[in-house]
């Protein structure tokens, strides 16, 4: 095996010029998301800038190869990288945490550099399951973390698909990830940062890989993120007017999707509650709305304010977590819409 480099990666000009800088001036932030499509080579990006990062004789603004700490990265066994990744529990074959899975690991990044997650269900014989990183990993992580770097000057953990940390896995993370210590880097690479926990979203440094990469946001083209954001909007137009009957019917409209669109879908909304909040603070380089949703928070975004914005984040959490326990999907879903109108309502009182 050879180690990857940053011109193993085809594009993402911005992105390795920003990784490499953040080296060549020793300015790696504690925790970087790292989020695109699938098939955009985030993980290959990851593991170039953290060879890089390691490496004690770069060339030309790449990794060596032929140090130690090159040759551990080529053997995908460096002490100072540690992955967590999405699994199936399974406490008879003792698999509870990523270290568990180390065998299939290898084979993934040996087998898929372009990290498909349909060739880790299949990988891993996931069947039906749903993989997380649960809360065992968390665990481990904060473990890990109390120790100083082996063989370099910084450890990184690597959080392959973030948007599956199961909640409680998120709040036990919270500390570490803000105040992690000297010499870690939480790398986190997501293929949907919509779904991605706000708390652990924003506790980091982002950048965004894919076509709209480096233009200060990303247009959201695709058919559901299309239907997401119509969907979206016409329930905040509704919760604005108090149209409790209009609510009723879109209840029963999401809860027709299924509980994994459903999730999607609140993730989403959670998504566009977090924009419009930081909307607010008028510091546009900390946005990434398409130009639609832009429209919208120019008007909406006055009502997502420091009066209701935590109670928002809250409800959504609980009706996520409702689905994803099977709750009756068109009761979880009006109960939470009608909770969307008295935190606007609130909102106009803070104003």
């Amino acid at each position: 095996m050879s180690i990857i480099r940053f011109s193993d990666i085809p594009g993402q000009e911005e992105g390795k010029r920003r990784l490499r800088q953040a080296v060549d001036e020793w300015r790696i932030p504690h925790a970087l998301l790292l989020s695109g499509p699938a098939g955009t080579g985030k993980m290959m990006l990851a593991r170039a800038f953290m060879a890089y990062a390691h490496c004690e004789s770069p060339v030309g603004g790449e990794p060596c190869g032929n140090c130690r700490n090159c040759r551990l990265h080529a053997a995908n066994d460096h002490p100072d990288v540690h992955f967590s990744i999405p699994i199936v529990k399974n406490k008879s074959r003792n698999i509870l945490v990523s270290d568990d899975m180390k065998e299939e690991w290898q084979r993934m990044l040996e087998e898929s550099p372009e990290m498909s997650p349909e060739k880790w269900l299949q990988i891993i014989e996931a069947g039906n399951s749903q993989p997380a990183i649960h809360v065992e990993e968390a665990a481990e992580i904060i473990r890990m973390a109390s120790f100083p770097p082996f063989a370099s000057r910084i450890k990184f953990f690597v959080i392959w698909l973030p948007e599956r940390l199961r909640q409680e896995t998120a709040n036990k993370l919270l500390k570490v990830m803000e105040e992690p210590g000297a010499g870690i880097c939480f790398l986190l690479v997501s293929d949907n940062d919509l779904e991605v926990l706000p708390t652990i979203y924003s506790r980091t440094q982002r950048i965004y890989l894919g076509a709209s990469a480096g233009t200060g946001g990303k247009e959201k083209n695709n058919a559901e993120e299309a239907e997401f954001r119509a969907f979206f909007q016409t329930l905040m137009r509704d919760a604005y007017a108090r149209k409790v009957a209009n609510l009723k019917k879109s209840s029963e409209t999401a809860a027709a999707f299924g509980r994994e669109k459903i999730v999607r879908l609140l993730a989403y909304m959670q998504g566009m509650f977090r924009e419009n909040f930081i909307y607010n603070l008028r510091m546009p380089a900390l946005n990434h709305l398409s130009d639609d949703e832009e429209r919208f928070a120019r008007n909406f975004a006055p009502f997502i304010n420091a009066a209701n914005i935590e109670e928002l984040m809250d409800a959504t959490d609980a009706a996520r977590n409702d689905i994803e326990r099977n709750g009756n999907a068109k009761i979880v879903l009006f109960d939470y819409f009608l909770i969307i109108i008295m935190q606007i309502r609130k909102s106009k009182k803070y104003k």
